[in-house]
C-alpha cells in the first residue's frame, strides 16, 4: 500500500511538470525504456537498488545509458532524485501509476476481463466497445484466462465488477435453493 502511494506521488509530479512542458508522451517513453532496462537486466536492477554500491557509480552507469535510451534531461533528474531518496526499486510501480494517470487524463480506462476461455480480437473489440459505451471513455482490454469460470466473463473496470460468470450464476441459484428450504 505505501509503495503504491509513494509510486503515485512520484508519477504525479513527473506528469504535472511534463504537462507544463508538453513532455508527457517522452517521460512515458523514457521511464518505460528505464522500466524494461530495469527489467531486463537483473545486474542493472542490483546495481540501482543495492545499499551497497555507491550513489556516485550509480549516477555514472545512468549518465552512460543517457546516450543510448535518449533520456531527456528532465528524465535524468528525475532518476538522480529516485536514486538520492533511495527510490529506484519503486520504478516500476511509478511507471504504471504515470501510465494510469496519462491513461486518465486522455480518457483511456483499463479493463481487465478474465474469461473461461481465451477470447478472439474480434471478440476482445466487442468487449471493449460494450464498455467503452457504459464508461464513456475509451477501453483498452487486458485478458486473462480462469477455466474455473465455466463460461462467461469477468469485467473489472475503474473498481467496479461485472460478473457474467456462469461459476457466479450457478452459485446464486445454490444460494437461493438454500434460501428457500
Amino acid at each position: 500500500m505505501k509503495n503504491d502511494v509513494m509510486a503515485r506521488r512520484y508519477a504525479r509530479a513527473l506528469y504535472e511538470l511534463g504537462r507544463e512542458e508538453g513532455l508527457e508522451k517522452q517521460f512515458q517513453a523514457d521511464l518505460g525504456n528505464v522500466a524494461a532496462l530495469v527489467d531486463e537486466s537483473e545486474d542493472f536492477k542490483a546495481i540501482m537498488v543495492s545499499p551497497l554500491y555507491d550513489i556516485t557509480l550509480k549516477k555514472r552507469i545512468l549518465g552512460g545509458m543517457v546516450p543510448k535510451l535518449g533520456l531527456s534531461p528532465y528524465a535524468v533528474n528525475f532518476f538522480n532524485i529516485l536514486l538520492d531518496k533511495d527510490r529506484f526499486s519503486f520504478l516500476p510501480d511509478i511507471n504504471k501509476a504515470y501510465q494510469d494517470i496519462l491513461d486518465a487524463a486522455s480518457g483511456r480506462v483499463k479493463a481487465q476481463v478474465v474469461s473461461a476461455v481465451e477470447l478472439d480480437a474480434a471478440q476482445q473489440q466487442k468487449v471493449a466497445a460494450v464498455f467503452s459505451k457504459i464508461m464513456k471513455k475509451s477501453v483498452d482490454v487486458e485478458m486473462a484466462v480462469d477455466p474455473s469460470l465455466i463460461g462467461g466473463i469477468v469485467v473489472e473496470v475503474e473498481g467496479m465488477v461485472y460478473d457474467g460468470s456462469i461459476k457466479t450464476q450457478l452459485s446464486k441459484i445454490k444460494q437461493s435453493l438454500k434460501g428457500e428450504m
